[in-house]
Formats: structure tokens, C-alpha cells, sequence
């Protein structure tokens, strides 16, 4: 058996190294004229709604010539206020202006602007650079402030308090510096000619009745920059942060002309969804365009591309386009506390009924079978929800005058569709055909997600938003949860009962497509969950077949996993450095002796996540506790496991999945408590159905196969 666990390691390792060779795509820089100057442009608040050909006609210039984007200004705190943007952006990683464990609560961006600057002839010093770096040492994510200074350029000018904070070197100096803008054709052209990079902080725009004014002073001063800056330059104007500590935070504005920014979208390795781009992204990108060498370890951003296809001839509706996704983003953040609730709610009345009317027919009590069909197809829909609100995003919801309604609307119609279909069809007459159909509806949708590019993950309620800036493609923490679940139920469930071999091919069948769409960089680009599918499926098949579990085979199974995420890592690697996803960058770690900084920072990111609040701190204890009962069930679930000796099988698989997936990602408890939305329901739906026999009508239980309805031996 230690050899048929080593061949299939080995055939996933292959598989999915060559596909992930040919899965990611590369990003290229035109050829164009040598970049002599580049000049940032930084506004807090700065927004895509903000441009129009008449209220804004710089920008409205700049946008019909140059490379347009979509900016995210994530930068250590969870809202980004100015001082937090202005180092972010110099440092290339998320950064810290306070701690960010002392702003909860914090609604204003009032003490949380750019510290105060000391001018010293032609140049300044920022005093507070020291405790900065100090600061940012200590956070997960390693900031290295100062380090856009230190990078080897003749000089970097700065004007104004922001762009100091940007520009400093790591002992806070900055070459050439004034406190604002000259605002004269000649002094501005003056000014900037005289570095490689400068860097202006234009101020924040308002909110409210005095934006108009502000919108027309900053574009007079745009226009000023754009007409003046030397010959070679690109011009990138910003939105660099918020101008509220309230969350959500918001997507801003931010587009480049120049030499290699004529026309499309803006590109970036970092977020490798167009025309999302990163503040991270914005120091990578000037040190490209003028520093003939490897970017510093610790810049976490990627140099921009411009061209990118997909955007609009026009600027109104690129500008439409591009305020669409902030729209999004915003609408995510603000539904997806009320679904949780929503669905807590209804899965206690739903789940609860039925387990009293379950109990009520086991002790020969009357309890109506039409309410408990009713019930159990309401279950069906609940294990189908997951799926139902990646599918949601088929339909633009967050453009409604009402945008939670229609989502909610969307997710019903869909889960109900998934259950009627599953309630229906010739498979009813199975004893687990309905659950068979449930999860395989659910596994079509991520998997078909997953292989077309991701576009249904981004701003679902299961998937990822471009404002935490977590992830911007591929297969999520959370969503790999909840594919997981369903793919371990589906496989379970035809495995289960099989022959020997016919299980295990079963279960290889399911598991390596699976495995290589959650784990192709192109597709799904998931680090952590190929470390957990692999040793999951390998278990599964250990139990499905009938196989005893050693712990040596335990070990094979995890060792299979890293197998394959090495070979994963290694075929992204050999690509250039600009186009590696963060496969190869790990491995790249690895090679140079920084990976145990990355390691560490997930783990800080899930303990982070353990302690967010009191609902995460409970959600441990729960899971254990479900977990335990998977194992050492109590009456009612041991009734279920005789009467349908399949869910044994299948609950197993999916605690399994969750407790490697909770070890091996950096989102912790989330991932068994995704899990369980999908199995719960689905495992009362079963019981359910169980009542009503294989036809609907009354029956006697499956015939449990010798070995798989016992409890799992796991050790020798």
C-alpha cells in the first residue's frame, strides 16, 4: 500500500508541475523608449467616480492615453489612512504607522496622518523613521520602511509630508525636498528634473459639498505635473489611501503614462487579476522602471505592466468599469456579516425542526413525513449554499437599488434549484443520491470557477474581496473549504461499498482532478490546499478501501502532499522572476533562507484570525466538538451511521480535510467552520432521507459494507 500512496504522489507530482508551467500567464513590458524620470502623484480619497471629461479633464487626459487600474490600498492596519499609505507605499509591504492591535475601533484617520518633517536646506529628515522601522519589524508582515530611498537611486525628491514619509531612506533623509508642490510651470518643471523619481503628496479630497472644488484644484495641479515633467517620465497618479478610518475602506484610483503605459488596463504579478493592482506595487514598479537590478527581498509588490486588454475605448466607461469594482468590493464587506447571521439563523430552525422530528419517528412518536421531506430537501439547500453564492456572481446583485435583497435572492434561487434538481431526478431512488447530486453541483461550480479564470471568487461572500487584499485569483482559504467538503462527501459517496481497487480508482478519479484545480498556479493556485488534499485523499482512499492506517502510512500521506506542492513550486520557480506566482517566490525563499519569515507571518495571520473576537474563539471548541462526535457519535448520529453507513465514511473524510486544512493554512478556524456548512446540512438531509427509505416511501437501510461501518482504526 506504501508504494501505491508513493505512485500516486508521484503521478500528481508530474501532472500538476506541468501544468503549472503552462497554467500562469506571463506578463511582458513593451518594448518602448528608456524611462528617464518617473513622478507619483499621490491623493488620499482619490476615486474612479471622482473622473470625468469635464470635471476632471487632466485626469480624464491622462486615463484615454495611459494604463488605467483598479488600486487596492491594503496596508497593515485593515483601513489604510494616510500616514499608512504613504509608507506602504515607500516600503513596497504593508506598513504600520501605530500598532495595529491598538485601532480597534478607530473611525478617524485624524492622528494617523504622515509625522512631521524637518526641512534641512535642499533636503529634509523624517525624525520618526527609527521607531517606524522598529515598529514594522515586530509586524507579521515585515515592513522595511525607507527602503524606496536606500535602493541605490542618485536621489529621490519629495514634496509635501506624504511623499517625505515615501521617499526617506532608512535613516529618514530625503535628498531633495519641499513642502508642497511648486505650483508654477517653470519651478515645477525645475523641481522635477531633478531626480530620477520624485514623489508628490497632493493632500486628501474631502467628502461631501466641498469635493467639487477640491477635485478641480487637484486636477489644475496634475495638469501642472503632466505638462511639465521632463521628457522619458512616467506620470503615476494615485489614490493612495482613506481619508475615514471606517471600514470597509475603499478601491481608488490609479493609472500610469509614459514609456510602456500607452492604452489598456494596468497588469500586476502581485495580484495577477486585471486591472487589480496593488499600493505594494507601486515602489517595485519606479525601481524597475530606473534601477537595473533584482528587486529587495522584503518588497512584497510587483512591478506594473500597462497594455493589458479588456478595457474600454472610451473614458467614460472605463471609468464606469473601473468604479464597478469598487462598487463591488464595498457591497461585499457590507452583506457578508448579515449572511452569516442569516444563514446561523435558518440553519438552527431548519437543522432543529428536523432533529425533533427525528427523534419524535425514532421513538415511533408521530411526526409527519411530508414535513420531514419538506425539511430535509430544506437541508439539502442549506449544503448547497456554498455553491449558490459563488453562483450568485453570475449576476451583477451589487448594482441593485438594494443590493443584500437581491443577493439573498440569488443565493435562495439557486440553493432551492440545487436541491429540487437533487429531489428529482432518476438518483432519488438511492439512498444518497440526493447528497451524491448536492455535492457534485457544488463541486462543478468551484471547479468550473476555478479553470475559467476565477471570475466568480471575487467579492462572493465565500471567496475573497480586493479590499483585504488577501488574494485576487485562484482558490481562497475559505472557498477551498467549502470545495473541499463537497469533492471529500462526492468521492466518499461513490467509493463507498466498492471493491477494493474500485474504491480506490473511485476515489483517484475525484481526488486528482480535484487536486490539480485547486493547486494549478492558472487555476486555482492554492499553496496550502494541495498540502491538504493530497494527504486527505490519500486517507480516503486508505479508508475507503478497506486498508489499515498506519502511522507510517500517516506520514506518506502528508509527505505526498509536499511532493506535490514542491514539484509545483519548483516548475513555477524556473519562470522568470516578474511572472512566479507565490508558488515559486516560496520556493524562492526557500533557496535564499528568508521561506521561515513567510511561515511565520501565516502563522501570526492565523492566530491573528483566532483572537478577531469572541464568535472565532467560540468556533474552536465547536468544531473539536463536532470532530469528537464524527468519532465517538452519539445515539442519533450512530442510528444514522447504521442506516446509512455511507455518512461514516463521509463525515471521517471531510474532519480529516478540515484538521490538515486548519494546520496548513493561514486561515485557521475558518476552514473546518466553512467545512461544516456544507457537511452539517448535508449530514441531516441524509438522516432524512434515510427515514423515507431508498424510494421516498419507507425502507430498509443500506447494507453496510464489513469494516467501514466500525469505528476507524487509525494507529496499529
Amino acid at each position: 500500500m506504501s508504494g501505491t500512496i508513493t505512485r500516486i504522489a508521484a503521478a500528481l507530482a508530474v501532472l500538476c508541475g506541468a501544468l503549472a508551467l503552462a497554467g500562469a500567464p506571463a506578463s511582458a513590458r513593451g518594448g518602448e523608449a528608456s524611462v528617464r524620470h518617473v513622478v507619483i502623484a499621490g491623493v488620499a480619497g482619490l476615486r474612479w467616480s471622482d473622473v470625468s471629461a469635464k470635471g476632471t479633464p487632466a485626469l480624464a487626459r491622462l486615463t484615454r492615453s495611459g494604463s488605467a487600474g483598479s488600486l487596492s490600498v491594503r496596508s497593515a492596519p485593515s483601513v489604510t489612512c494616510p500616514g499608512e499609505g504613504w509608507l506602504t507605499l515607500g516600503s513596497g509591504t504593508y506598513a504600520a504607522l501605530k500598532d495595529p492591535s491598538g485601532l480597534a475601533g478607530d473611525t478617524s484617520c485624524a492622528h494617523r496622518g504622515p509625522p512631521q518633517v524637518s526641512s534641512a536646506g535642499e533636503g529634509a529628515t523624517v525624525p520618526a523613521m527609527d521607531e517606524l522601522r522598529s515598529l514594522n519589524s515586530e509586524l507579521r508582515f515585515g515592513a522595511s520602511p525607507g527602503l524606496l530611498g536606500s535602493s541605490g537611486l542618485r536621489c529621490v525628491a519629495a514634496a509635501g509630508p506624504g511623499a517625505a514619509l515615501a521617499a526617506a531612506d532608512r535613516e529618514g533623509h530625503v535628498g531633495q525636498y519641499v513642502p508642497a508642490l511648486p505650483d508654477t510651470a517653470d519651478s515645477a518643471g525645475e523641481f522635477l528634473g531633478r531626480c530620477p523619481l520624485t514623489i508628490a503628496d497632493l493632500g486628501a479630497l474631502p467628502e461631501g459639498g466641498d469635493r467639487a472644488g477640491a477635485l478641480r484644484d487637484l486636477d489644475r495641479r496634475i495638469g501642472v505635473l503632466d505638462h511639465d515633467r521632463p521628457s522619458g517620465t512616467v506620470l503615476i497618479v494615485a489614490g493612495v489611501a482613506e481619508t475615514s478610518a471606517r471600514p470597509p475602506g475603499r478601491l481608488h484610483l490609479v493609472l500610469a503614462e509614459g514609456p510602456g503605459f500607452h492604452g489598456g488596463y494596468l497588469r500586476s504579478p502581485s495580484t495577477q487579476r486585471i486591472p487589480y493592482v496593488q499600493l505594494s506595487d507601486l515602489a517595485p514598479t519606479a525601481l524597475d522602471l530606473l534601477v537595473d537590478k533584482d528587486l529587495p527581498d522584503e518588497v512584497a509588490g510587483r512591478p506594473l505592466d500597462g497594455g493589458a486588454s479588456g478595457r474600454p475605448s472610451s473614458v467614460a466607461a472605463t471609468t464606469a468599469a473601473l468604479a464597478d469594482t469598487d462598487t463591488a468590493a464595498v457591497a461585499q464587506k457590507q452583506v457578508i456579516g448579515w449572511f452569516f447571521v442569516a444563514f446561523g439563523v435558518v440553519a438552527l430552525v431548519v437543522l432543529g425542526a428536523l432533529t425533533v422530528l427525528i427523534r419524535r419517528r425514532r421513538r415511533g412518536e408521530g411526526a409527519p413525513p411530508a414535513a420531514i421531506r419538506w425539511l430535509g430537501m430544506a437541508a439539502l439547500a442549506l449544503a448547497a449554499v456554498p455553491g449558490a453564492t459563488f453562483a450568485a456572481n453570475l449576476v451583477p446583485w451589487w448594482r441593485a437599488p438594494w443590493p443584500g435583497l437581491a443577493l439573498a435572492g440569488l443565493v435562495t434561487g439557486f440553493a432551492v434549484l440545487t436541491a429540487g434538481l437533487a429531489v428529482t431526478g432518476p438518483w432519488r431512488a438511492h439512498r444518497t443520491g440526493p447528497a451524491l447530486v448536492v455535492a457534485a453541483v457544488t463541486t462543478g461550480i468551484f471547479a468550473a470557477d476555478a479553470v475559467t479564470g476565477a471570475t466568480l471568487q471575487i467579492n462572493s461572500l465565500l471567496g475573497y474581496t480586493p479590499l483585504v487584499a488577501g488574494r485576487f485569483t485562484g482558490f481562497g482559504n475559505i472557498s477551498a473549504a467549502a470545495f473541499g467538503a463537497a469533492v471529500m462527501i462526492l468521492a466518499a459517496l461513490l467509493a463507498f461499498g466498492r471493491p477494493r481497487v474500485q474504491a480506490l480508482a473511485m476515489v483517484a478519479a475525484v481526488g486528482i482532478p480535484a487536486i490539480a484545480i485547486d493547486g494549478v498556479p492558472g487555476w486555482g493556485a492554492d499553496f496550502g490546499g494541495v498540502l491538504t488534499f493530497v494527504p486527505a485523499f490519500v486517507i480516503l482512499g486508505m479508508l475507503a478501501s478497506r486498508s489499515r492506517i498506519s502511522l507510517l502510512r500517516l506520514v506518506l500521506a502528508l509527505a505526498g502532499g509536499i511532493v506535490v506542492v514542491a514539484a509545483i513550486g519548483v516548475a513555477d520557480w524556473s519562470r522568470p522572476a516578474r511572472d512566479r506566482t507565490h508558488f515559486g517566490r516560496f520556493v524562492a525563499t526557500v533557496l535564499d533562507g528568508t521561506a521561515g519569515a513567510t511561515v511565520y507571518r501565516k502563522l501570526l495571520t492565523s492566530i491573528d484570525l483566532l483572537l478577531h473576537g469572541w464568535y472565532t474563539l467560540a468556533a474552536l471548541p465547536a468544531v473539536v466538538i463536532l470532530a469528537v462526535l464524527v468519532f465517538r457519535p452519539p445515539a442519533a448520529l450512530r442510528q444514522a451511521y447504521a442506516d446509512v453507513p455511507a455518512l461514516r465514511l463521509a463525515l471521517v473524510s471531510v474532519v480529516v480535510m478540515s484538521a490538515i486544512g486548519f494546520a496548513t493554512n493561514d486561515s485557521g478556524v475558518a476552514v473546518p467552520v466553512v467545512a461544516a456548512l456544507v457537511a452539517v446540512p448535508m449530514t441531516f438531509a441524509l438522516c432524512a432521507g434515510a427515514l423515507r427509505g431508498p424510494s421516498g416511501k419507507g425502507g430498509t437501510p443500506d447494507t453496510p459494507v464489513p469494516g467501514v461501518g466500525e469505528p476507524a482504526k487509525v494507529l496499529p
